[in-house]
């Protein structure tokens, strides 16, 4: 009899018992149109943007979360839909292209032949940041543009910010650093814009 109960016990607890689902998130947001750009026509440039960098920490999947600068933990069930290198990488691309900043912008060196600019990007961290009982989503990101005729850096920008996460979910976390995302991206482009009037400059060009 003891073993019967046992038994009906295991099937009662693993009928009762289901898979946990993975649930998935992407970063989104709009694209906002550069205000008093310094040029009101395109920069007759090609720009390749090249894939996203990422410190090895926040390579995988899963959501990183942290409590401490010397501490890292993942989230077992809240992944990235999208590897972070990825989204990142086309929200740029879609930003650059939604604003028409530049004549092409393109993903390859050899897509349309060479260009004349290479933007570059490395993801540093992308994370939630715990400290007692407030949230942080934190972004920290390195940008460089290098003029690819002679190799030279003419633009370098390191991004670091945190902002406070209203509700504790991985949902509102997400949606955090998608505004983090937008405020630097909407900050990149304004850059870009008085990097390339500079560039004309240097040209010849027309402002």
């Amino acid at each position: 009899m003891k073993k019967i109960a046992i038994l009906l016990t295991l099937v009662l607890i693993s009928s009762c018992t289901r898979p946990v689902a993975k649930q998935f998130y992407l970063l989104n947001y709009q694209y906002d149109m550069l205000n008093d750009r310094l040029n009101t026509e395109q920069y007759p440039f090609t720009v390749r943007l090249k894939p996203f960098d990422i410190e090895k920490a926040y390579a995988k999947s899963n959501i990183v979360y942290r409590r401490s600068p010397f501490e890292l933990e993942y989230y077992g069930y809240h992944h990235w839909a999208v590897r972070p290198t990825d989204m990142m990488t086309d929200q740029i691309y879609s930003h650059l292209e939604s604003i028409d900043l530049v004549a092409q912008t393109v993903r390859r060196l050899d897509e349309k032949g060479q260009p004349d600019y290479e933007i570059s990007g490395t993801i540093l961290a992308i994370e939630e940041y715990d400290s007692d009982d407030v949230w942080f989503a934190h972004l920290k990101i390195r940008m460089t543009v290098v003029r690819l005729s002679d190799g030279v850096v003419i633009h370098n920008r390191l991004f670091d910010q945190r902002k406070i996460v209203p509700v504790h979910t991985p949902l509102h976390v997400v949606r955090t650093l998608s505004e983090l995302t937008d405020y630097f991206a909407s900050g990149l482009m304004n850059e870009l814009d008085r990097t390339f009037a500079e560039e004309m400059k240097t040209r010849g060009g027309k402002q």
